[in-house]
């Protein structure tokens, strides 16, 4: 078993595992009492709502939002569960391969992983949040961090929504990291041994190499045997013809850069506002949106973002004279009438 293997084995809670209510009360800083009170009403603790994704404004293609479900926690449930997820969770320290909900890990960094590979294989987890079911949570808990079973199963209603894990929860990330490590071995040691680099960015597996297909299978059959399927309309199999877009980045000759969508929009964006049409945001909205898209672009590749920085950046100073022009107009005492 390789080294890389052998870290998904050994995730534990840095101070040690909880054994005792006083224990937790102590770490978390929350009296006991009301965790137990809110672990009894776990599941009338969330006020679930429909998420709509925001539609992009300069997109050439239009496409039909979609609707994510949030079960979206109470302010009491979710000062916990931030406890949970500061004191408990984020000290573990994941595998290298685990990239998604990692403070220390980015886009940029899981797209590096795999530059400069002549095939690359992306698979998805289909409804990954909601196929965490309880007893996965408590498994966590109690098996791999070690948790005592009375305290697994008080922060198992503590951090799940009607036997699963929770949209909107901000401890799920982190639990759904460490299962995905606890299961994952098989994985890894079939990469080791086919030379396929395995990165994964929350529900987004990854493989690249020479023999990235031949892995598949093998995540498949690992998935499936703790109840977790790849969905296949999300499944693809990237060779060296295509473009490679790998967590929006995509992978280019000489280092990563943005999406040529993404460059299409900021291209356009700024056309529009050249012409001076707005979206229903208004035009210092779409000027900020535009800068955090540069901003994005400038982190993959700074050589993209140049032109695109300049470009607003001239077009923000036309809009101020003709603002300062205007105020001078309006200023005018008006001509007197003969």
């Amino acid at each position: 078993m390789t080294n890389q293997t052998q870290k998904t084995c050994q995730l534990l809670l840095t101070r040690g595992p909880l054994k005792s209510l006083r224990d937790l009360q102590y770490r978390l800083g929350v009296d006991r009492e009301k965790l137990v009170t809110l672990a009894r009403a776990f599941n009338k603790s969330y006020l679930p709502f429909d998420q709509v994704a925001e539609r992009k404004p300069h997109a050439r293609k239009f496409k039909a939002s979609k609707v994510r479900r949030i079960d979206n926690p109470c302010e009491s449930l979710k000062a916990v569960q931030d406890r949970i997820l500061d004191r408990l969770l984020r000290p573990v320290t994941l595998p290298h391969f685990l990239f998604g909900g990692v403070r220390t890990r980015s886009i940029g960094s899981h797209a590096r992983e795999h530059c400069n590979a002549k095939t690359v294989v992306k698979m998805d987890i289909r409804s990954y949040y909601p196929s965490i079911t309880n007893r996965h949570v408590f498994y966590v808990w109690k098996d791999v961090l070690l948790c005592s079973p009375r305290l697994a199963r008080l922060l198992t209603k503590l951090t799940t929504f009607h036997g699963h894990l929770p949209q909107g929860a901000p401890t799920s990330p982190a639990i759904a990291n460490i299962f995905l490590a606890s299961i994952y071995s098989p994985i890894l040691q079939s990469c080791a041994e086919k030379g396929i680099t395995a990165t994964a960015w929350v529900d987004d597996l990854i493989f690249s190499g020479d023999n990235a297909r031949a892995v598949m299978e093998e995540v498949r059959h690992t998935l499936a045997a703790k109840g977790l399927r790849v969905s296949p309309k999300k499944t693809r199999i990237l060779n060296a013809q295509k473009v490679k877009v790998i967590t929006g980045a995509r992978l280019g000759e000489n280092g990563l850069r943005a999406r040529k969508e993404t460059l299409r929009e900021i291209r356009a964006g700024i056309h529009n506002l050249r012409c001076g049409r707005f979206t229903p945001l208004g035009k210092e909205r779409d000027i900020e949106k535009l800068r955090g898209k540069i901003a994005f672009v400038g982190f993959l590749c700074s050589a993209d973002a140049i032109p695109f920085a300049a470009a607003l950046d001239r077009l923000e100073q036309i809009m101020k004279k003709q603002r300062s022009r205007c105020r001078l107009t309006q200023d005018l005492p008006f001509p007197p009438q003969r």
